[in-house]
């Protein structure tokens, strides 16, 4: 089938400082009649919480991808900092435990503005799950099949959303899956028992996201009794120019087709594949 997309669909509006703004998302399909509703993969974009959008590469390919293999793609936007956006009341406790957790400057010296900044795009995301879920019919999806895949600061937002809203009592679609490349926790202890596996991609020299935040996380992981596979990219720094997923391979897949066999196998058909393993950057 040829991927069909709908572009620009406005499924919110965030708060900034000065009045508010639409948010957007697209929607990727296959163009096929819809007989029965799809699993879905939402796609965070990256970029320090300061640039990116849902249109930034690699995800259109990857979603149009998707589409080929039975699902629902839907990439996202969200409130960046440079929109000097202000989380709802809903959100200021994630806010607050930002600023709480005496994280120093990720994305701006200014903390309580860093802070305000990623307490409002996990707000986004949120209430774009919430919106995918109160469409779910008319975007032919099942939101008991669902993933979150996100990188950098999406990956941030994708596991925050995954793992950190329940302590507040803010209600979200839970994922079955998380796939998470160089992302990181804002702050620890999120992770509980039952919580969705997840996929960690990381390259140990990681000059933005240090190589460390990857590692604690799958110590939560395991912890927490949460099934993940853990794959560790030596030599590799930040980004997907540094890490390679279409060409790097362990057991001849590539990572990009280990992240879709993980994926398939938690929302279609198949065996997960939970494992820690390393690939050099040049194999």
């Amino acid at each position: 089938p040829v991927p069909t997309s709908q572009t620009d669909v406005v499924y919110g509006s965030g708060q900034l400082a000065n009045g508010s703004r639409s948010l957007l998302l697209d929607v990727y399909q296959s163009g096929q009649e819809c007989t029965a509703p799809r699993p879905l993969v939402v796609l965070v974009h990256g970029g320090g919480f300061e640039i990116g959008s849902k249109q930034s590469a690699p995800w259109p390919s990857f979603a149009s991808e998707l589409t080929d293999q039975g699902y629902v793609a839907i990439s996202i936007d969200y409130r960046l900092i440079g929109d000097d956006p202000v989380p709802s009341a809903e959100f200021q406790p994630i806010r607050d435990a930002i600023l709480n957790s005496g994280v120093g400057p990720v994305i701006s010296n200014d903390l309580q503005a860093q802070a305000d900044a990623i307490a409002s795009s996990i707000e986004d995301a949120t209430n774009a799950l919430r919106w995918i879920e109160a469409n779910d019919d008319d975007l032919c999806v099942d939101m008991s099949r669902f993933a979150i895949w996100g990188e950098s600061a999406g990956s941030v937002i994708g596991l925050h959303v995954t793992y950190g809203l329940d302590e507040y009592s803010i209600y979200s679609p839970e994922p079955q899956v998380m796939i998470d490349y160089w992302g990181r926790f804002i702050y620890d202890g999120l992770m509980d028992p039952g919580e969705p596996p997840l996929l960690i991609l990381h390259g140990d020299q990681d000059d933005v996201v240090d190589y460390s935040f990857a590692q604690a996380i799958q110590a939560e992981a395991a912890a927490s009794n949460i099934p993940y596979a853990f794959y560790t990219v030596t030599g590799a720094r930040h980004s997907f120019d540094e890490v390679p997923v279409r060409t790097l391979t362990i057991d001849g897949k590539t990572l990009l087709q280990i992240t879709y066999d993980f994926i398939t196998a938690h929302l279609q058909s198949g065996t997960p594949v939970y494992e820690t393993r390393s690939v050099p950057l040049n194999n």
